[in-house]
């Protein structure tokens, strides 16, 4: 009698064909995060050896084929790894593959190189390191144990992620604003205060007073960063996604403002906001263009650390003496189970490239960081924490990454919502890019390199002529579905935002879409770099 298994991720027993060459015991499970979930056409993982420890293909034992749920053109990951390995950023390699389960044909799946030794050997000319996968985490302090180690020594990596993490918290500088200080704090009922909360001189008297972070938790997370004084769940659950909040500090000497070290702004926040200084906006994430006491954020955050933001262009609005720190918190939307504004400002004079360099290679880094940014991969490391690989090279000493989940690339948007100030060149999100592009040599560093990537390696003719060879490769074994879907002319659900796409070439990855991507893209980012890095 059958057994139910433990879950759709546990390995079970299965007889396979590759091509004529049988293999009757391997082991085989579903694969896949929520984007590419589904119950029909799964993505599959194969172990050769699970059951035979001699069992093997070409040298390799793990086989990975995805269903291209969020890709209907079924190009993304064939083109950009191998724009990844052109450009000298190792990828996996890419190729396709007619799936049929027990004689159900599911149609063309993308054939991708499971990221184990081989591909390590192959790109680093070693597999002695230490491999590990980061699924929606990032190297946030507390964080260190949730990568999952796949290759290696896992003592020696998790040391160096631990120092890495470390690394991005940065030295003790002179804190102007300290992330516990007091404040008060106002939940907007109405527009009376809109022209002048943020300024200096404006009475806050009969506002709420806390302690630095305020916001609101409804189930586990935020609770030990909300004082007491500062939980507004009463005033905004449910009611309202703004929140008004000012903190006065000092300045004791003129000398402390016009220092040489830079002026940082330290934001941890769930899900959005705007920082005004002495009354100037200096620093906002995603906010609205059109902002009022009424406004949401237009995308989710996870607070997972202070994110870092220079400011020092703005040092001229400091003064000897009082200073307000003014912040309108937003949050996603009203039934949220959770909202977060923790602020500090310090000046500093830690180098975060020289540390980080420690312990990443840079030149690597700025390579799979640039490609990101140009791919428009808004599901990867630096945009979302999520589908990336990293190998701590032992004949470096350092790490590296590589990407991984690229279905959604090609796209100049991110289907998770989007931040209207967020440019199209740059993804900023994880930690070590985010810390990064608060530098303004590394902005130049990351400009120099993606700008490289265009002249040498972004060939519009010779990118659509691959799509055009692969359409011609892949029609006469698309099942109904994947040909409408390629030529966007059905509904597609779009898994991550939870509703049906309808009309012509509607789904982002449509052929035409892909097509129109390749074609834009080096005028869209030259457009938005021409005068250097955008900075908000």
């Amino acid at each position: 009698m059958l057994q139910p298994i433990d879950s759709p991720y546990t390995y079970v027993g299965a007889s396979i064909s590759i091509d004529g060459f049988e293999f009757p015991q391997v082991g085989i499970r579903k694969k896949g995060f929520f984007g590419s979930q589904n119950s029909y056409r799964p993505s599959l993982k194969i172990k050769l050896n699970h059951f035979d420890k001699k069992g093997g293909i070409g040298g390799l034992t793990n086989l990975t084929f995805n269903n291209n749920q969020q890709d209907s053109s079924l190009m993304s990951q064939f083109m950009s790894y191998a724009l990844f390995n052109q450009v000298g950023s190792p990828a996996p390699r890419c190729a396709y593959a007619k799936v049929t389960v027990n004689g159900n044909n599911l149609g063309i799946y993308s054939h991708v190189e499971t990221v184990r030794k081989p591909l390590l050997k192959r790109a680093f000319g070693n597999d002695e390191g230490v491999l590990y996968e980061g699924t929606v985490v990032d190297f946030a302090q507390g964080w260190e144990g949730s990568f999952e180690k796949e290759v290696g020594e896992d003592k020696l990596g998790r040391e160096k992620i631990k120092q890495l993490i470390q690394a991005l918290q940065g030295g003790g500088g002179n804190i102007l604003l300290s992330s516990k200080a007091s404040g008060r704090g106002w939940v907007p009922t109405d527009s009376q205060y809109d022209e002048n909360w943020i300024q200096l001189n404006f009475d806050d008297s009969n506002w709420k007073k806390g302690w630095n972070g305020a916001g609101y938790e409804k189930r586990e997370g935020y609770q030990s960063w909300i004082s007491n004084e500062f939980d507004f769940s009463t005033q905004m659950y449910n009611k309202t996604n703004s929140l008004y909040l000012r903190f006065l500090f000092e300045i004791q000497t003129l000398e402390q403002t016009i220092s040489n070290d830079e002026l940082i702004l330290g934001m941890k926040y769930d899900d959005g906001f705007v920082a005004y200084l002495n009354g100037y906006r200096v620093a906002a994430s995603n906010a609205p263009e059109k902002l009022n006491w009424v406004s949401k954020a237009t995308a989710s955050h996870e607070a997972t650390g202070l994110d870092l933001i220079n400011i020092s262009q703005h040092k001229d609005k400091l003064q000897p003496g009082k200073n307000m720190l003014a912040i309108q918190g937003l949050n996603v939307n009203v039934n949220s189970s959770d909202m977060l504004i923790v602020a500090e400002i310090q000046l500093s004079d830690y180098d975060y490239e020289q540390e980080i360099g420690k312990l990443i290679d840079l030149d690597a880094f700025y390579r799979f960081w640039a490609l990101e940014g140009l791919l428009g991969f808004w599901d990867g490391y630096s945009a979302n924490r999520n589908n990336y690989f990293f190998y701590l090279n032992p004949e470096t000493d350092k790490f590296h990454f590589l990407p991984w989940g690229a279905d959604s690339l090609f796209e100049k948007f991110s289907r998770l919502g989007d931040d209207p100030q967020a440019p199209i060149s740059v993804k900023t999100q994880g930690l070590i890019a985010q810390r990064l592009y608060q530098i303004k040599s590394c902005r130049k560093r990351y400009a120099k390199t993606l700008k490289g990537i265009l002249d040498k390696h972004w060939k519009e003719e010779e990118l659509l002529a691959e799509t055009a060879r692969l359409e011609v490769l892949l029609k006469p074994h698309l099942i109904p579905s994947q040909e409408r879907a390629m030529r966007g002319q059905q509904g597609i659900l779009n898994q991550v935002l939870g509703r049906w796409e309808k009309g012509e070439n509607k789904h982002p990855t449509s052929l035409s879409s892909i097509r129109n991507f390749i074609r834009n893209r080096r005028s869209e980012i030259m457009n938005e770099i021409a005068n250097g890095m955008p900075v908000r």
